[in-house]
């Protein structure tokens, strides 16, 4: 698939490995839960609550694709090929419309760091280990680690650089209907 939108990423793919469906469809769930994520609605980065949330998910799935590399591959030959199709079809749903109603990510951060989620179940999914009965090839294992550690470093570069979401008074409009928490404008 040569330059392929983000949007078409979204679909079902053709696995024959059940491990790496779970890890695949795991990375996925991620993804969307950082897109509805509370915070996605701010202009800049995350709550401490959101942010051990994702370390949570990345630790699991950091977990779960080295124990899947330790594992030799399983003999199944009465029952391999089986499909275990990876479902990965439902689009994320961004904060999408900025006051001037164009649609764009509110906060681009969690956007891409939802992104990198995708892009992760993504490779799974596509990799050679998906044809396998169990485990990972050692590259799919290594782009695979190497996923983790650019969203642990996108997610340490969010909460290092700033400890509260970005004013942006810029971007208000003048004159809208949008209030403080405390009623006022």
């Amino acid at each position: 698939m040569a330059n392929p939108d983000f949007n078409s990423l979204f679909r079902v793919y053709p696995n024959r490995n059940a491990e790496l469906r779970m890890v695949a469809q795991s990375a996925y769930e991620f993804g969307k839960t950082v897109a509805k994520e509370a915070d996605a609605a701010l202009t800049s980065g995350m709550h401490e609550h959101a942010v051990a949330r994702q370390h949570s998910y990345l630790n699991y799935v950091e977990d779960m694709v080295n124990a899947m590399a330790a594992k030799p591959m399983p003999d199944l030959p009465a029952t391999h090929p089986t499909g275990f199709t990876i479902n990965l079809s439902q689009p994320y749903e961004f904060f999408i419309v900025d006051i001037n109603g164009d649609k764009v990510a509110l906060n681009e951060q969690t956007a891409l760091l939802a992104e990198y989620w995708m892009l992760t179940a993504v490779e799974l999914a596509s990799s050679n280990s998906a044809s396998l009965a169990g485990s990972l090839t050692v590259f799919d294992h290594a782009r695979a680690v190497n996923n983790v550690g650019v969203m642990r470093k996108l997610l340490n570069e969010m909460t290092t650089r700033t400890q509260q979401p970005l004013d942006l008074p810029e971007t208000a409009a003048p004159g809208s209907e949008l209030t403080t928490r405390g009623g006022t404008k």
